[in-house]
């Protein structure tokens, strides 16, 4: 799990999608700006042009983030009522598939108004990373559960 949490913390470094927007000029394409969307907002790289999304769109994804990684913490904090931190276990990985569905179906897309490619960059994948911890973290709590009362049952 902590795993997990370390993958979340890399979403504050890398950008999860680069946007590019486009307008059409003589009924051609034209690349106008682009920008990278971080966990904590929008990013450009040119001070010239202002995006046309506002930063607040991360918001939603930052707290996702937020409560999954308080989940998470108060998860491995609960390691001797282990049904209990399998019920946190799985909040945290219904919250982080929440999360991975707003990154790759475009979640920023439905912000912005004008023709935009929208490319999952590096920071995208992380909570991929964590879902797959998650799910490993927990199937080996349950298995130490089964361990536990099998060893119960020896008495």
């Amino acid at each position: 799990m902590t795993g997990a949490i370390i993958a979340w913390v890399m979403l504050f470094l890398y950008p999860v999608s680069d946007i590019t927007e486009i307008t059409s000029l003589n009924s051609q394409p034209l690349e106008t700006d682009y920008y990278q969307l971080f966990i904590t907002g929008i990013h450009d790289p040119s001070p010239v042009t202002k995006p046309q999304m506002s930063s607040a769109a991360a918001i939603p994804m930052l707290v996702l983030l937020i409560m999954m990684t308080a989940v998470t913490a108060w998860a491995i904090s609960r390691f001797k009522t282990r049904l209990y931190q399998l019920k946190l276990v799985k909040s945290a990985i219904f919250l982080n598939i929440i999360l991975v569905a707003g990154i790759f179906l475009n979640y920023p897309g439905l912000f912005i108004q004008t023709t935009v490619n929208i490319d999952p960059a590096a920071g995208a994948y992380f909570p991929l990373i964590s879902l797959v911890l998650l799910v490993v973290a927990h199937r080996y709590i349950l298995k130490d559960e089964k361990l536990v009362r099998s060893s119960d049952r020896l008495r």
